[in-house]
This record gives C-alpha cells, structure tokens and sequence, in this order.
C-alpha cells in the first residue's frame, strides 16, 4: 500500500517540476471528422459566452445529437471528467448520481437487474431479456451482464427514464442506459492516470488520441486494476470480491471520400475475481443448510449487517472475457446523413461456487455441494439510418434494424445428492425492426414528435438434461434427455410527445410512450416440455409523462423535473404455478400488473464562477397491481397471507397492492465542487463533496419482511490540485463512504437454508476506504 501512494506521489512531483514540457515537439493536426472530435471533449462547448455560466450537454438520447434542454425525455448526463472526479468505476456506481436507478447484485453478474423507476428483471433465466437495454457506441448489448466489466475512458453516459423501444429496441420498456466512449482527437494529446487506494486497489489508466494522418485520427486506451478483496473467509484466509480486470479498446476515424466518414471500434477486456461473497446477517437458532449445522461454520464470526467474514470449504471464481467490434460509417447526402452501423460482440462468462456455504460435509458429501457454469453470448447486428440535418420545422431519423444473437450455457451442480442438476442449452433471438421518428414545428414555439417501431422476433431453443431419472416424472416435470422450442412475435411500438417552448430557455413537454419486453423461455433447473412449448409472454408497457426543462439566472441554473405514469401488463417474474396434480412448480411466467408512478428533479446550479453544484431526487411509487399466484416466502404462515396449497409445502400468496422488490420510494443526491483560485502558484487547487441518500427496500419480490435493508446516507469527498491548461495534472485525494456506513445491496434466505436464515451481499462501497488519483496530461 505504501509504496503505491510513494509511486503516486513521485508521479505528481516530476510533473509539477516540468508541467509544460510534454507539449515540446508536437505535430500539426491533420483534420478527422468534426463529430469524433466532439465526442472526445470531457464535456461539451458551452454555447455562450458568459463566464461562469452552465455549458450546454449535448445527447444522443433520440440517435441525433441535441441540446439536453430541447429532448422530450428525463435524462441523466453524467460527463466522462464527473464519472472520474465521482469516482464511478462500474455501472453499479452510477446509483449515486442518478435519480430513480437502483441495481440489485446477485452471487454472480448474470443474476444482476439494472432498475429503472422501481422496474427491472426478476429472473434466473438464461433467454430473458432485461427491462432495462444497455447501449454501448450505439450497439445494444446482448446480455445485460455485459455491462458490468468497468468503465474505461467514457465520454458521458446518459440514463434514459420510460420506455425507450422506439429508437433502442425491444429490450428498453423500462429505459436505457446510453454509454458514449472518448473520441480520436484533431491533436497529439495523451494521459496515463494512477490510483492507489487504502483498501489495496492499484489502477493505471492510460489514453493516446491525435492524427495518423490526412483524414485519419486514432485513439487508443487501456487499463489494468488490481484490487484485494473486501470479504474475509475465516476457513482459509482468503479475501473474496476481490478484482482483477484489464482491456483495451482502439478507434479509427477515417475520411476516405469527400462526405464519408468511418469510424471503428475495436475493444477486448477481461475481468476475474474470487466471486461476490456473502456473509450471514441473522441466524437463528439451530440454523441450518440441506440438515447440516452452521454451528462450525460460524466459530468466530458475529452475524449482523457489519459482518465481512464467512467461513466456506469450497471454491469461489468467477472470470468474464469480452470482445466487441463495430463500424460506423456516415454518407452526407445533403439534406440527410446515411449511417450504416455494423457489430459483433462475443462475451464469455464462467463461474464457480460453493453452493451450500458451509464448512464440512453436507448431505453426505465431505466437499459438499459446487456448482458451476459457462456462458458463451455472440450476437451480429446491422442498423441502416436517414437522420435529417437540418433544423429547420421538419427533422427526422428513420431506419432499419437486424440481430442474430445467440448464448450458449453449461450448468452442473452436484457431484450428487437431492439438489444434483446437470444441463446444456441453446437460446437464440432474431429480430427484425424498421423505425423513425419526426420533429414537426407546429409553431414558432410549439413542436410535436412522433415515433413508431414495428418489430419482429424469431426465438428458439434446445436444452438437454444430461441427468436423466430412472423414472419418468409426472405431468412431464422435467426433460427426459432433450426439449426444443420455436416461437416468434411481431409487435408495433410508438411514442408521440407535445413540446412547448415557454420562455426563452424554459421547455414543458407532455408525452405518451409504449414499451416492449420481448418473450423468452425460461432457460434454469427444472426445465420442462412445457416450458419448451409455451415461452413467457412478452412484458409490455404503457407510459405517461410530463416534464420541465429550464435555465434561469443569465443561464447559471438549470432545473429539470419529471412526472412519470407508467403502466406494465404481463411482468415476468418468479412465481408459483399449480400442476393438475395440485403441486406447484416455481417458474418463471406473466404474473400480472405492476403501476410505478413519481416525480423526479433535478439540478444544476453555478453561483459563482468557481462553484457548481448539482443533485437530484426521485419520489417512486412502484406498486404491483395484480399478482395472485406468487409463491409464499420462507417461513410465512396463514397469518402473514400463506395460503396452504394440498400436496404441496409451498403456498401461494396474493400480492397485489404491494411494493415491487428494490423500490426505494425516496432517492436523492447533491454534490458541489469548489475551484481555489492560486494565482501564485502553476496548480489551482478544488474541492469537492456529494451525499447520496435512499430510504428502505425489501428485496425480496414476495415480501419477505427479514430481507429489508434500512434507509442509508453515503457522504464522498475529495481535495487535490489540477492544472486544467493542456499538458497539466491533476491529483485528488479521496474518500468514499466518510462515515463508513454498511448497506447489503442484496440480502436473501440461502438454498436449503433454516427459516430465519439470512444472507447479504456487499459492494465495495459499503465499507469506507480513501486513495489518491494522479492524472498527468499532455
């Protein structure tokens, strides 16, 4: 630990003593495309020239890049330099700065669920597709749990709120989270960032951009981090939830013709650790898991919400390796931009895990229970757009969509016993879509937006069981040896917003949207014929809102405030479904209605010249309408709902008019940073704070009342010295959690385990930890 804050601080001083040397000998830009030297800019050109006034943020929320202020959609732009200077290094960060946005984490990613507006996606299965669509250099990713590899080198990232399907896809009915990289740049420019914090994490970051030659620009960036785990198992010492990641990503941008631009984008990265641990938060008395006593296991360890220690014999990896490539090219026809985008991603994920969390033998096995798994996602797609350039009463983008994806996935838990699963499956997804979207002026100051997509989806899949029972179930319970399916699906999705400029700078907009989830099989244990013949229906959603976008004070504050409606039907979840012989079957299927509702604000303020301040805060009600057959949690009783079910240890319950998983009803965030002018010196220094805040949510979709995590508040801050002229530095020391407040980001009753017994998961961030960052630039 030391001697990376040593290397650190040698790193500052030798740029401090020769700040301006590394400008010496540059060379003459050669011109690349306008646009990609935009989407380098750490933040956008402020388009006035007062000083101290707000700049204004350009998105790309509706595929053409537009003035935040003038798009009929809550959005959260969180530029590259805040990510940096917030210390947000995963999607699971990003919590902190946005209003509405929760993610639940599961043992591993791929049990992970990005939430927006209280909705995400409660399932296990392999095939279905998240409420929630990420979008990376206007590709969508395949499987949500691509999305949590870190963040490298970002030029902003913009949180969609409300169904997004129009422009984005099937898979957006709740939102989107847009990931916008760094862009070649018209000069030889460069940076290699370090970090080193108290909790053993070492990080380099390095990044050069400029011109190759005439008409061509580059960019290329890498990274390595090396962070020691957070969670201590008592049986062997080992420190799990540990990281270890590295990748690199290159960029193109070429002119080859007069009125063609290219640009592509290459990336590979690779991230493994000792797995997402947990700890026991309460154990009751005579606890155990699949009969084995947890007595042993617990020696030295206090149960509670400020346990980090566990105590397990088996083993605990999990490693993901992920490539993606794209091409962009852009024909200017004059009035309108041809935009042919063309990628391919393939993303490989394995894991393994001790399954009953218990040291010694578990119903007979001396090792116990491990379970372990492969995935193997690839998808190719193709988009073709028109997007008009002028800004005159009539802009448009229109276009065509193709995606052929497919994931591979391996499953084995044994080596024997009642809970032994063995299997292998395909699922594959071809979709077809042709969109647009158009801006009328009806008047000088009134504006209307209509948009339709018309989709189509071919899905399929082949599982095969390789643990075959010597008697056949009943009712077809499970595949004998192999189950296969087809289905498709045609659906049209739209949206049309009504926009009324108000004062100069001050927009009021009201708009009707409709979202689609696409349906899926129900890929995981206990795959049925049934399930094969029959997949979930797909989730849809209708959506109202009505918003304000303003600046006021000679453009020094802006306020953004968002009322929101939305209805879902047929939402995918986990639930129980009776057979004809009165046993019930937990599955994934279309449980019903969920409403969420709420407000949203959010500002951004600069006082003066040196301050900027800005936050956010959500009010949520995400209640489910309509859920009759949902299975009764661990341990509920007659009294608390259960309904008893004959032939059955399971009961049903009726959650209708309950609170979804996750929700929290209140969010909110506020952060400030100071500039300290010094004169004197060849550095200013800054200052900077935030706080984040949400109130209680229960994490378990069927009420459980022991899986409540209370309201938090995290406190972060940072002071440090920055040469903001080119060829300067940058060092900021830092702490996150101030006040070392401890906060599960899931909690949940272990497989097999004693009613009563709960277990909780960790981030990184709910213990406090301090570091340094150097950045030198030049």
């Amino acid at each position: 630990m030391r001697k990376g804050f040593v290397w650190l601080g040698g790193v500052a001083a030798l740029a401090l003593a020769n700040p301006v040397s590394a400008q010496e000998g540059s060379v003459a830009p050669a011109p690349i495309p306008a646009r990609d030297v935009a989407a380098d800019q750490q933040a956008p050109a402020p388009a006035v020239t007062d000083e101290g006034a707000l700049t204004d943020i350009v998105v790309t929320a509706q595929k053409r890049e537009q003035n935040l202020q003038d798009v009929p959609v809550a959005v959260t732009a969180i530029s590259g330099e805040t990510l940096v200077n917030r210390n947000v290094a995963t999607v699971t960060d990003l919590t902190r700065l946005a209003p509405s946005l929760t993610v639940t984490t599961g043992a591993v990613p791929t049990n992970n669920s990005i939430n927006l507006r209280g909705v995400g996606t409660v399932a296990f299965s392999t095939a279905i597709e998240p409420s929630v669509a990420v979008i990376v250099d206007d590709v969508a990713l395949l499987q949500q749990a691509q999305a949590f590899s870190g963040l490298s080198d970002i030029a902003r990232i913009e949180v969609l709120r409300g169904p997004q399907g129009t422009l984005f896809g099937k898979n957006a009915s709740a939102g989107a989270l847009n990931i916008v990289s760094q862009g070649p740049t018209a000069r030889l420019t460069g940076s290699v960032t370090g970090t080193a914090t108290t909790d053993d994490e070492y990080r380099v970051d390095a990044v050069i951009s400029g011109p190759l030659a005439e008409g061509v620009g580059f960019r290329l960036n890498g990274f390595y981090g090396d962070r020691d785990g957070f969670i201590t198992n008592r049986f062997d010492g080992r420190k799990l939830n540990n990281d270890r990641s590295y990748g690199l990503r290159g960029r193109l941008a070429l002119n080859p013709l007069p009125g063609v631009t290219v640009d592509l984008i290459a990336g590979h990265s690779v991230s493994e650790s000792r797995g997402t641990a947990r700890t026991f938060r309460n154990v009751p008395a005579g606890a155990a898991v699949y009969g084995a006593s947890l007595t042993p296991t617990l020696a030295g360890i206090t149960p509670g919400q400020d346990n980090f220690t566990t105590a397990f014999d088996g083993p605990l990896f999990n490693k993901s390796q992920q490539a993606n490539g794209s091409g962009k090219v852009t024909v200017d026809l004059g009035a309108v931009n041809l935009i042919s985008i063309t990628s391919y991603q393939d993303w490989k994920f394995r894991f393994i895990e001790d399954f009953d969390y218990v040291v010694g033998p578990v119903l007979g096995l001396a090792n116990g229970i491990t379970a372990q798994s492969g995935f193997h996602a690839r998808q190719f797609a193709q988009e073709v757009r028109l997007a008009s350039k002028d800004k005159g009463p009539f802009t448009y983008v229109a276009g065509l969509y193709y995606s052929d994806g497919k994931t591979d996935r391996t499953f084995d838990r044994g080596p024997s016993g009642p809970v032994v699963a063995r299997w292998n499956s395909t699922s594959g997804t071809t979709t077809y879509a042709v969109f647009g979207q158009a801006s009328y002026d009806i008047a000088r100051a009134t504006h209307i937006d209509v948009g339709l997509r018309a989709n189509h989806e071919d899905i399929s899949v082949r599982y095969i069981n390789t643990v075959i029972p010597t008697t056949a179930p009943a009712n077809n319970a499970t595949c004998l040896a192999t189950c296969s399916g087809n289905a498709k699906d045609s659906v049209v999705t739209g949206k049309i917003a009504l926009r009324q400029d108000l004062a100069k700078r001050v927009m009021a907009y009201a708009s009707y949207s409709t979202g689609y989830k696409g349906q899926g099989y129900d890929i995981s244990t206990g795959f049925t014929p049934g399930r094969a013949a029959v997949p979930v229906r797909p989730e849809t959603s209708k959506a109202y809102e009505v918003g304000l976008k303003s600046r006021f004070f000679n453009n020094r504050f802006q306020l953004n405030v968002a009322g929101f409606w939305t209805d879902f039907s047929d939402f995918q979840a986990q639930s129980g479904v009776t057979l004809p012989d009165q046993t019930i079957q937990l599955q994934l299927n279309n449980v019903g209605k969920v409403r969420t509702r709420g407000v949203e604000v959010e500002f951004q303020a600069r006082p003066l010249e040196a301050l900027t301040i800005d936050g956010g805060i959500s009010y949520t009600e995400a209640m489910i309408r309509q859920f009759r057959n949902a299975q009764c949690y661990t341990g509920q009783t007659a009294a608390q709902g259960c309904l008893p079910v004959t032939g059955s240890s399971t009961g049903l319950q009726d959650l209708s008019g309950k609170r979804l998983s996750n929700a929290p009803r209140w969010k909110f965030n506020v952060g400030g940073t100071y500039d300290v002018l010094l004169p004197q010196m060849p550095f200013d220094g800054f200052v900077q704070a935030d706080v984040s805040y949400q109130s209680s949510v229960n994490f378990d979709l069927l009420g459980n009342p022991a899986l409540v995590q209370g309201a938090y508040a995290i406190v972060n801050g940072s002071i440090g010295i920055d040469q903001k002229a080119r060829g300067g530095i940058r060092v900021a020391l830092f702490v996150n959690n101030l006040f070392d407040k401890h906060y599960a980001s899931a909690l949940g009753t272990p497989s097999g385990g004693t009613t009563g017994l709960v277990a909780q998961t960790f981030s990184r961030n709910a213990r406090r930890y301090a570091g340094i960052r150097a950045r030198y630039r030049f």
